[in-house]
């Protein structure tokens, strides 16, 4: 510290910075060359300190599944009797019939492993369609409640639905059909409905 000569008092605001050597390197000032980054009002911010961790938007997807063919079962006990109809009792001309509720019931099937559910860390979204691609999503927050249930053909299959109460306008009610573990699923929908309200700071008005 720097002392004024006609005086005893130290002078404040100042500070010793050495003289360069010959042959030497001159000295480095570790916070100019770090001050690189800069705030909103434009003061300068060492590049030294780390910003604190906290809460990001990177959106994760935590699980997804189709739904089950059981939802079709129908369609293909219909489409396989009638083509078994038609090849072995029609006339020649009709056996290329059979060959019709086959491809239907192929479609159907088609269509089914086109639909997928998600559940990503903010919203719960259905996607389906063959041609043309559609979608529908929520925001977990904005979820009400979870209803599960499961038939009898359903429980056979190791499958169940949950539908999915909101206050979203435009599709407050979403049904995941034929899924597996539907209970395990709806209480993951759960626990992330909590986190989402917990962060967005919203609670359920009774």
């Amino acid at each position: 510290m720097m002392r004024d000569q006609n005086s005893d008092t130290p002078l404040s605001g100042f500070s010793i910075v050495p003289a360069a050597v010959p042959g030497q390197h001159e000295p480095v000032i570790l916070t100019a060359l770090t001050m690189n980054d800069t705030t909103d009002d434009g003061a300068a911010v060492d590049a030294r300190i780390k910003p604190a961790p906290g809460p990001t938007d990177n959106e994760q997807i935590l699980w997804s599944a189709i739904p089950g063919h059981v939802t079709n079962l129908h369609i293909y006990v219909v489409a396989v009797i009638t083509a078994a109809v038609l090849g072995i009792y029609g006339p020649w001309p009709w056996v290329g019939l059979a060959l019709i509720p086959l491809a239907v019931a192929g479609v159907y099937a088609a269509a089914l492993q086109a639909t997928r559910y998600e559940l990503t860390s903010q919203r719960l979204r259905k996607k389906w369609g063959l041609l043309t691609r559609r979608g529908e999503e929520v925001e977990l927050y904005r979820v009400e409640d979870t209803n599960p249930t499961a038939p009898l053909l359903y429980r056979l299959a190791g499958r169940g639905n949950v539908e999915v109460l909101s206050t979203d306008r435009t599709n407050d009610d979403l049904m995941l059909k034929a899924i597996k573990n539907h209970e395990r699923v709806r209480n993951r929908i759960r626990e992330h409905v909590e986190t989402m309200r917990r962060a967005k700071g919203t609670r359920v008005v009774e």
